[in-house]
């Protein structure tokens, strides 16, 4: 070949190649841009869809639809759903302000439809708005809503109670639209990317799995925490590519590699964890920590229970111990409370349900109460002499931030390391278990890593007595 066509042709290589790394710059800065606007344009359970059926649909077949909206459904009702749709959780705060402009139209119009003068009509403020007018458009959306696989559920906001407000069960209750679809993870897998929904199941195995073991029940994280879960663990990694170069052929494993988790940017994890706070997904207290909200733990409760616990849901009586709990007062699943002080013991209260379960359980004479599965004493007490004794003991944020150690490190200004000696403390690896199904163990098998640790303390301790 002669030297003007070699050098033609290694130009023509080269430039092939830098159009290559080329376009891979753009496709990854294109999906890093889809990403972003992913997140915020999905918010709500709906996509901001809209809902407009009435009573006469009819098939393809011409037949009458059998879906049929309940009586008295009208377009309050469905501007009411829209805007519950758009929200996706509401308050009774904030049903208050949906409702009272809605009603004030339909008061408007039949007001108008009688002949009324504008002038006669009295508008009807945020307030006026009761208790039972939004029950009433709740239950007749729920009645719409049912055969599309969709349901309205309520719970209280445990985290709201649990910062020092007065309870109130109307004002800290939360309606949530929900997917009743046997598979209600798939509800994510709609709204976020596949890097993006891999992180959250890290994220979600870190809350119950990692950072929740009989010792201390955290059920949050940090943000320099959730940085940590940027990318898939290094061995689970290299044991998909093993398995992908012995399974497959050369072509095969290419493709598998390509398509591998190669996990987030930092500035995404970032980015992502806003974006899910702003959508109502998580929670971030004021001292810093990520956790579930309510409208998550309604949405994810039937997958979190398949997935993290070895018994049917709603266990309260179990005798080993579950990483998804529930109320031993309201029944409703629990992230943020009280405890029993027996690591294995599964008794939890919501801090606004403490005072009535006390009240339902008898008493003798001993004003100390006691855990009713174990005997062993719960919370403080103060004896004969004036000597308090005894003290609760948390789940969720306040299991962390009630420690001595996390409370020097925030002196010192490093309240992230604290996070991190806490655990690497009171949390054994051997206690931890693993990911999902089967990690949970029996009472005794949770409870033997902190009798051997136990036990290894008192031999150093007589050997040092010794020495």
């Amino acid at each position: 070949m002669p030297q003007s066509s070699r050098k033609r042709a290694r130009s023509d290589a080269e430039g092939g190649r830098s159009d290559r790394r080329r376009s891979r710059r753009d496709d990854d800065a294109n999906n890093d841009h889809d990403d972003s606007r992913a997140d915020d344009s999905m918010a709500g359970p709906s996509n901001g869809g809209g809902m407009d059926v009435d009573n006469h649909a009819q098939s393809q077949n011409g037949q009458p639809s059998s879906w049929q909206l309940p009586a008295g459904y009208d377009d309050s009702n469905r501007a009411f759903l829209q805007a519950f749709m758009a929200h996706g959780a509401l308050t009774f705060q904030q049903a208050q302000q949906v409702l009272a402009p809605i009603l004030n139209v339909k008061n408007g119009l039949a007001a108008t439809a009688a002949g009324a003068s504008q002038e006669d009509f009295q508008f009807m403020s945020a307030d006026e708005v009761t208790f039972a007018m939004l029950r009433q458009y709740i239950n007749q959306a729920k009645s719409a809503l049912m055969p599309l696989d969709f349901d309205i559920r309520s719970a209280t906001n445990e985290r709201a109670v649990s910062d020092g407000g007065g309870y109130n069960s109307n004002d800290h209750r939360v309606w949530v639209l929900v997917s009743t679809d046997n598979d209600p993870k798939s509800h994510l897998a709609v709204l976020f990317t596949p890097r993006k929904l891999a992180f959250i199941y890290r994220l979600l195995d870190a809350l119950f799995d990692t950072y929740n073991t009989p010792r201390i029940e955290a059920l949050c994280l940090t943000e320099q925490q959730a940085l940590k879960l940027s990318r898939p663990p290094r061995t689970t990694a290299r044991q998909s590519v093993g398995a992908d170069a012995e399974g497959a052929g050369a072509g095969a494993a290419g493709a598998d590699a390509a398509n591998r988790d190669k996990g987030l940017k930092h500035s995404v994890v970032l980015s992502l964890l806003a974006s899910l706070v702003r959508q109502g997904w998580l929670s971030k207290s004021a001292q810093g920590f990520y956790a579930l909200t309510t409208r998550a733990l309604l949405e994810l409760e039937p997958f979190l229970v398949d997935q993290y616990n070895e018994e049917p849901a709603g266990t309260t009586t179990a005798t080993s111990w579950q990483r998804i709990k529930y109320c031993a007062a309201c029944r409703e699943l629990i992230t943020s409370g009280l405890r029993c002080a027996t690591p294995t013991c599964t008794l939890r209260l919501h801090d606004h349900c403490e005072e009535a379960f006390w009240r339902t359980q008898a008493r003798g004479s001993n004003t100390r109460h006691r855990c009713p599965k174990c005997e062993a004493p719960w919370g403080k007490a103060e004896e004969a002499n004036g000597e308090v004794t005894g003290k609760l003991h948390f789940i969720g944020e306040r299991a962390i931030t009630s420690t001595d150690v996390y409370r020097r490190k925030k002196r010192q200004g490093r309240p992230s390391e604290g996070v991190d000696e806490l655990m690497r403390t009171l949390q054994p690896r051997s206690a931890t278990g693993g990911r999902g199904r089967g990690g949970g163990g029996g009472e005794g098998e949770l409870a033997e890593p902190f009798r051997q640790a136990a036990s290894r303390r008192r031999e150093v301790e007589a050997d040092g007595d010794e020495e």
